[in-house]
């Protein structure tokens, strides 16, 4: 089941990519594992995926992602109040076993100046969801010190709502996304980088969850009845982001990272996160990673418990609590091994937490292999 979520885009942007993908290209082959679990017997999901990046030559570089997920659990649903025909409350609803598969590609190219070009593609596909998306990215460096470098990107996410027995939507249903980025990336001192970018995007066409429901009020009987999760057929959405890179000591390095957001629907938010890359010993790195989101809520959204959790007959409406205003704390721990200067293996554990009650946990576990 797709759960579409708000399109924060990437905090580090496209300029940070580009910036690794020049520093540290290299052969490898990686696989990796992730368990995620929502409290109180919500969604579950397993996921799987195989990254494959390689360089062709000193000019070329092939990435190849592969990802695989299993998906089970319940999630919020109104609930007929036993014994009323017309009273509806909180309960949860079973999520239908499902698989996704997903792949990504792209090509790197570098020109006699050492600027750079990035081609992606993207698909995924489960039985009632399906997205592709176009990318493209170009890096310049200012001159040849290479301090500082301009990027700019664009991408084009064509995503399709499909029909089942299940769903809101009697047939399939077609929503694109339109999105922009452009960053610069500066080299401050010899310890210390800061990346700054600002990202735009356009959403339009089938933008409502195709599961969720919400009560409707008869304006002239009282009665409430269930109907469709209702959003505008439009958004726009847009921030700037900022990420400052230090390394503290050898074998130490911090960053902090913070971005707005803001859109038509009228959420606008702020998430601000400190991390840390530490050697421990020359086989052993650990990452602690602390985030903090804080949000408002659209113009339209309810929460089940609210009062008042009920909408018009007609307009927009949605109870899904991904809309909603809120705080948000992410605890992350990531423990990376080099057993060899060809092997590599990490494990992590996560913890999310929502002001209003929402908790999830993740786990994850990989092994890379450099050639």
């Amino acid at each position: 089941m797709h759960q579409p979520t708000l399109k924060l885009l990437a905090a580090t942007g496209l300029a940070a990519t580009a910036l690794c993908q020049s520093a540290l290209a290299e052969n490898k082959v990686a696989f990796g594992l992730m368990d995620y679990q929502e409290r109180g017997g919500r969604v579950h999901a397993v996921d799987g995926s195989l990254a494959i990046e390689h360089d062709i030559d000193t000019d070329r570089t092939l990435k190849l992602d592969l990802g695989y997920d299993a998906l089970s659990g319940a999630t919020p649903y109104w609930v007929q109040v036993p014994g009323y025909a017309n009273e509806y409350q909180r309960g949860l609803a079973r999520v239908a076993r499902e698989k996704r598969r997903s792949m990504s590609a792209s090509l790197l190219t570098r020109d006699a100046d050492r600027h750079e070009y990035t081609l992606g593609l993207s698909h995924s596909a489960e039985p009632d969801y399906a997205s592709t998306e176009l990318s493209g990215q170009v890096l310049r460096w200012a001159d040849d010190s290479h301090n500082r470098s301009w990027t700019l990107g664009v991408g084009l996410m064509r995503n399709v709502a499909i029909a089942t027995a299940n769903t809101n939507n009697s047939r399939d249903r077609n929503a694109t996304t339109v999105s922009v980025q452009a960053g610069v990336t500066q080299v401050i001192d010899a310890s210390t980088t800061a990346e700054l970018s600002v990202y735009g995007a356009r959403d339009s066409g089938y933008l409502s969850h195709h599961y969720l429901k919400i009560v409707r009020e008869d304006p002239d009987t009282g009665a409430h009845v269930l109907a469709d999760d209702t959003r505008p057929d439009q958004r726009r959405s847009g921030g700037l982001a900022l990420r400052v890179t230090r390394s503290l000591k050898p074998g130490l390095v911090g960053s902090l990272w913070t971005r707005v957001y803001q859109d038509s629907w009228s959420v606008s938010g702020l998430t601000t996160e400190a991390r840390v890359h530490w050697d421990i010993t020359p086989a052993w790195r650990l990452a602690p990673v602390l985030r903090v989101h804080r949000q408002t809520a659209a113009e339209f959204w309810r929460a089940y418990d609210g009062s008042p959790n009920t909408f018009a007959a007609t307009g927009p409406g949605s109870n899904d609590e991904r809309l909603g205003d809120m705080t948000a704390l992410t605890r992350q721990i990531n423990v990376q091994y080099t057993a060899s200067k060809e092997w590599s293996f990490n494990a992590g554990v996560g913890h999310y937490r929502q002001s209003r009650g929402f908790s999830a946990r993740t786990l994850t576990a990989g092994l890379a292999y450099s050639y």
